[in-house]
C-alpha cells in the first residue's frame, strides 16, 4: 500500500516536471520569443487559454476530505506554475468543483462567472471561512503529529494573513494591533 502510494507520488510529481518543461518550451522555443508565440496562439482564436486549460490537471475537490484553503493554495500555485492567465483562472477552477463548490459556481452571474476572485470569495463564505473561521482557525491550530515547528509557524502565520485580509485590515502594525486588541474587547465582554 505504501509502496503503492510513493509510485503514484513519483509519477505525478514528474508528470508535473514534465508539463512544467512544457510550458516553458512552448513559450520560448520554436519560431521566436514568447509574445510571438502568444500572439500566434491569439490569432488562432484559442489564445493561450486552450494551451492553459489543456496544461493543468489537479484531481477535483472533494469537500468531505479536502480542506478549501489547502485546495485554493495547491490550485493557485498550479496556475501559476502552468501559466495560467488570471482571466482564466475562474473557468479552470470550475472543471475541478463538485458538489456544494459547483452549487456555488452555477449560482455566479454572468458578469461573475468569469472573475477568479469572485467565485474564491464566494466559495470561501459557503465554506465559512470568512473572518470568523480564518480567527477560529489561527486560535484553534495545534502542532500536528510530525508536523516540524517550522511549518506549524507557516500555517499559523498563513491563518492570521487570511483572518487579516478577510476583516479588512490592512498590513501594518497599527492596523493589526487594532485588530488584535478589537478581537480580545470582544472576548472579555458579554
Amino acid at each position: 500500500m505504501k509502496v503503492e502510494a510513493e509510485t503514484v507520488k513519483a509519477r505525478m510529481e514528474h508528470e508535473f516536471r514534465m508539463r512544467e518543461i512544457e510550458v516553458r518550451n512552448r513559450n520560448s522555443g520554436a519560431g521566436g520569443d514568447a509574445e510571438n508565440a502568444q500572439d500566434r496562439d491569439n490569432n488562432n482564436g484559442h489564445g493561450s487559454r486552450s494551451a492553459g486549460m489543456k496544461a493543468l490537471k489537479l484531481p477535483p475537490f472533494n469537500e468531505e476530505k479536502d480542506d478549501l484553503d489547502a485546495y485554493l493554495t495547491r490550485f493557485e500555485r498550479a496556475c501559476v506554475a502552468f501559466e495560467v492567465r488570471p482571466e482564466h483562472r475562474s473557468i479552470q477552477l470550475a472543471r475541478l468543483l463538485q458538489g456544494k463548490a459547483l452549487e456555488v459556481y452555477q449560482r455566479l452571474t454572468d458578469e461573475e462567472v468569469d472573475d477568479y476572485e469572485v467565485l474564491k470569495v464566494q466559495l470561501l463564505k459557503r465554506f465559512r471561512l470568512t473572518e470568523g473561521g480564518y480567527r477560529k482557525k489561527f486560535k484553534m491550530s495545534k502542532l500536528e503529529p510530525g508536523e516540524s515547528p517550522e511549518q506549524f509557524v507557516e500555517l499559523l502565520r498563513r491563518y492570521l494573513e487570511k483572518w487579516r485580509v478577510m476583516a479588512g485590515y490592512e498590513a501594518r502594525y497599527d492596523s493589526l494591533e487594532v485588530m488584535i486588541l478589537r478581537d480580545q474587547y470582544f472576548l472579555t465582554c458579554d
